[in-house]
């Protein structure tokens, strides 16, 4: 069974890059706006969150925060993904493990994924 990541992106040639990336590193990566965030994450083993700042319709900082203070998914480590000059002091204030500055090389994704997702998942 492939580890699972939830890509929260509304630009979908840059969902589709990253997804075909991590596909090589043994990742499933399940793409959304996060307008349906919650319910891809109750239906799915989730083991890590990849969130884009600039959404078109909010803040992933916000959505961030947002799983921080639930229960359930304040212990998802999650990486927020932008070109956003302050992207640093963004995702540490919102409570991301840590963050990738767009543009991007790829392997500044897979190491970030392979550093953050979670070690000894059962289902491996």
């Amino acid at each position: 069974m492939k580890k699972k990541i939830l890509y929260i992106e509304d630009d979908p040639d840059m969902a589709d890059i990253v997804a075909e990336i991590m596909q090589y590193e043994e990742y499933e990566v399940i793409t959304d706006s996060g307008k349906s965030m919650y319910k891809l994450l109750k239906s799915n083993d989730i083991g890590l969150i990849l969130m884009d700042e600039g959404l078109s319709w909010c803040w992933g900082s916000n959505l961030c925060r947002e799983l921080r203070s639930n229960e359930e998914t304040a212990n998802i480590p999650i990486i927020m993904i932008s070109a956003v000059r302050e992207i640093d002091d963004i995702a540490q204030h919102c409570g991301a493990n840590a963050y990738i500055r767009k543009p991007f090389e790829i392997y500044d994704v897979i190491d970030a994924v392979n550093d953050y997702y979670p070690k000894g998942d059962p289902a491996m």
